[in-house]
């Protein structure tokens, strides 16, 4: 058998149990490599840092960055974020807002 017209297989057998491994070995690699980036991929808690001002509520925060969702949800999920039990800040204090 003879390759690109340029490499001669004496052994036909050697030569595709070499191929056979070599596909093997990087389909392994693709896969592993598959699996890693969606390991590595997942939502990642990602915060924008406040600091209150003199007059801010929750309400107005949320307001803000809430888009197109549910205030109260975006009100829930800041006073989680900043473990706040009875949605009273003070000026001065540094909130995290959660992003996503």
């Amino acid at each position: 058998m003879i390759i690109f017209n340029r490499y001669k297989v004496n052994n036909l057998k050697k030569f595709k149990r070499f191929i056979f491994i070599s596909v093997l070995l990087i389909s392994i690699f693709v896969f592993a490599s598959m699996a890693t980036l969606k390991a590595y991929s997942k939502d990642i808690p990602q915060f924008d840092y406040i600091n209150i001002k003199a007059g801010d509520t929750l309400w107005s925060i949320a307001s803000y960055y809430a888009g197109s969702r549910e205030i109260r949800e975006v009100i829930f999920e800041i006073s989680e974020a900043n473990h706040i039990s009875d949605a009273s800040i003070y000026p001065g204090d540094i909130i995290k807002i959660p992003l996503n």
